[in-house]
């Protein structure tokens, strides 16, 4: 019976879940087709012998930065950069008809008994499992703990990536392998500074921190039930906290 302004997209999707699911999907398509829309378009433009900067570039520079299309010198050699355009171009058709499936052809609720693909088998149960309820603690909690796992999962990836691969150091101009430095005390020390850090070192140890950090805490929620009294402060907290952390994390990284 909630009432909701125009501007309340996600209202639309109400007791939806199928659809909402959809739509999120739909946006991803679009960030991955832009990400590689763009990343063709500057590599048909890019010209090495002017610096990045004075070029509007956005995506390159950021494989730059993980050392992706670049020699261990730093001089261009645009390996690979074709390949992670076309690769994300793909993947956004694929969103595409995975949020056209959600949107027009399963059914609206996942917890619904009928439409397409939509029957009481135990797949579509444990799909169920993730129809988000904020008036149900353990929901909750279950959501995040697999959200935590992902990220967690994430970290990981970068870590590994600098370690075995390497990334772009600017302090000497080049791609070099970082492995991380899991000093906790340092970790600690850097909690309100690490603007600050000036060791690519640190920053791994702080991701690989993170990794643990999360992937335990994501195991923690998906095994346990809600603690403490379930409030509407912590329901309609929960996941926008943990939102706010993904961009801090995204930021940070």
């Amino acid at each position: 019976d909630v009432t909701y302004g125009w501007w309340v997209g996600n209202s639309v999707v109400t007791n939806k879940s199928s659809r909402f699911i959809g739509s999120h999907v739909a946006h991803t398509g679009l960030i991955a087709f832009t990400a590689g829309a763009n990343t063709l378009w500057e590599l048909a433009r890019f010209n090495p012998d002017i610096p990045m900067g004075h070029q509007g570039m956005v995506s390159i520079p950021h494989l730059a930065s993980l050392g992706i299309g670049f020699d261990q010198a730093g001089a261009w050699t645009g390996q690979d950069v074709a390949f992670i355009g076309i690769f994300h171009l793909i993947c956004s058709f694929v969103y595409a008809l995975a949020g056209l499936l959600h949107s027009v052809v399963f059914s609206e609720d996942t917890q619904n008994s009928s439409g397409l693909f939509a029957d009481d088998r135990p797949e579509h149960r444990q799909a169920a499992r993730f129809k988000l309820e904020w008036d149900n603690p353990d929901n909750q909690t279950f959501i995040l703990g697999h959200h935590l796992v992902f990220f967690g999962v994430a970290n990981i990836w970068f870590v590994e990536w600098a370690r075995v691969h390497g990334i772009y150091d600017p302090a000497i101009e080049a791609i070099r392998q970082v492995n991380y430095n899991l000093d906790l005390t340092q970790i600690w020390n850097h909690q309100f500074d690490f603007i600050q850090i000036d060791s690519l070192e640190d920053v791994m140890g702080g991701h690989a921190f993170l990794a643990f950090f999360q992937i335990g805490g994501g195991a923690f929620h998906i095994a346990t039930k809600q603690i403490g009294t379930y409030t509407k402060f912590k329901g309609a907290g929960l996941l926008s906290a943990e939102a706010v952390l993904s961009w801090s994390l995204a930021g940070i990284g």
